[in-house]
């Protein structure tokens, strides 16, 4: 009896543990900053219409090794490890546009809009974007590898805390 409850207990704490993980997701912390990003990454992402690709064809859409959730969990930490906290205040949407070859590579990365006083942000961004060095799996018409394109929206709120 002793052991089914210390096995009780023993799976409240992570399971609480994971709770804690989830609602801390999406947040860019720093030990001194003032500031903090929270960022949410909308999915589905919007796949763009193959003009190749006839709509009687089968089509399958480019995917990243292990997923979307994969996808997001590198971008996070990569936008956390590249985005400065203390210089930008981003508050907004942004949209990363993906290109993705037939070897599954992105091939071209655009990030929009364009704000005024904004270039070092998106700089850094799609260098955030670019350390990923996964590759995707292309998309597919009728089984054959095609050049794809993705949208993913980026809606960014910084906060700041009075020290």
């Amino acid at each position: 009896m002793k052991k089914i409850f210390l096995l009780l207990i023993f799976a409240s704490v992570f399971s609480y543990a994971q709770e804690v993980e989830d609602l801390q997701e999406g947040y860019f912390f720093s030990e001194n900053s003032k500031n903090f990003f929270r960022v949410d990454i909308k999915k589905p992402y919007d796949y763009y219409k193959v003009t190749s690709c006839l709509d009687d064809s089968q089509f399958t859409r480019a995917q990243f090794d292990g997923g979307d959730a994969a996808f997001n969990r590198e971008l996070f930490k990569y936008i956390s490890a590249y985005v400065d906290k203390e210089i930008y205040v981003v508050n907004g949407t942004f949209f990363l546009h993906l290109n993705i070859d037939k070897d599954g590579k992105v091939t071209n990365l655009e990030v929009t809009p364009k704000a005024a006083n904004s270039e070092g942000f998106l700089r850094d961004l799609k260098f955030a974007v670019k350390k990923i060095k996964k590759t995707w799996t292309p998309s597919k018409c009728n089984n054959v590898p095609v050049d794809s394109r993705i949208r993913i929206k980026l809606n960014f709120v910084t906060e700041s805390v009075d020290a």
